[in-house]
């Protein structure tokens, strides 16, 4: 029995299949970068726990049973690695509860989330964010059969623009929320006029998406791809996004009667092969 464990801790989701495909793989991931290491999961969203419990039949446990049950298994170096976005408030509170952990293993360390340590400058982004974002507008035109296209680039002919990508953050009170104009810096840094970054909360003119709506109007596309810039792509992604509901991002747009496409990728970030690597990387940062 291993005395080392690497704590993989997510929000969690409703959605069994996001379960499997962006949370499930990152943990594999993890698992077989670090065979010596028992791998263990907890979900901190309470919600997410008591709709598993009731609907699914399956159990999971918090970030404190999680904690007692390494403490149970005799672990002595313990390993936090969020599968949060950013360093928001999900994060400080998995912080708080490890507080009163810290001097009960022999080494306790903590992985950084996916996007690393930011800061406040919305003109600056991390080096996580420049590799997310490779790995997503690949797999992103991938998806819609432009796998090769470079900024600005007509793909089909001289008057089709191409597609705008336009992608859902979950959005925060948190002061983290500035990790999504960063992400805007970058793009318009790449030279990317077609992707933008809106979020579903906070209180942010610049990720609205009444806002970025109106811009890609003003831009002239014709082709939106919706798709979440987000780990797990669970009730938002498939509600708020893609769902059927008036306020819909997808029936938003359509209401316009300026788009002749809207397309949906629903794909989590975690079932990315390169977003997975990440996290391994975090995880190798603090052994």
């Amino acid at each position: 029995m291993s005395e080392k464990e690497i704590l993989v801790v997510s929000f969690g989701t409703s959605f069994a299949e996001a379960r499997k495909t962006d949370i499930g793989r990152i943990e594999e991931a993890l698992a077989r970068a670090y065979p010596d290491y028992r791998i263990a999961r907890a979900f901190s969203s309470p919600r997410v726990i008591r709709h598993m419990h009731r609907e699914d039949q399956e159990q999971v446990d918090s970030v404190s049973q999680a904690l007692e049950g390494a403490l149970a298994a005799g672990i002595k170096q313990l390993i936090l690695q969020p599968t949060y976005l950013m360093h928001g408030i999900e994060y400080e509170l998995m912080i708080r509860i490890l507080s009163g952990y810290r001097d009960r293993f022999a080494s306790v360390a903590v992985g950084q989330p996916l996007l690393g340590e930011t800061d406040q400058d919305p003109a600056h982004y991390t080096e996580d964010m420049v590799r997310v974002s490779r790995a997503l507008l690949e797999n992103a035109w991938k998806e819609t059969g432009l796998l090769n296209r470079e900024p600005g680039q007509d793909p089909v002919d001289k008057a089709d623009k191409g597609p705008a990508l336009v992608l859902m953050g979950h959005g925060t009170e948190h002061g983290a929320h500035i990790v999504y104009q960063q992400f805007q810096s970058l793009f318009s840094d790449q030279g990317r006029k077609d992707v933008f970054v809106a979020t579903v909360d906070g209180d942010c003119p610049e990720t609205d998406i009444h806002n970025i709506l109106s811009e890609v109007q003003r831009e002239g596309f014709k082709h939106v791809i919706l798709r979440p810039l987000m780990v797990v792509a669970g009730d938002h992604a498939n509600n708020d996004m893609a769902g059927d509901r008036e306020d819909s991002w997808k029936n938003l747009f359509a209401a316009t009667g300026s788009f002749e496409e809207i397309e949906c990728q629903l794909g989590g970030l975690g079932r990315l092969e390169e977003i997975q690597q990440i996290y391994v990387d975090h995880a190798a940062a603090v052994m």
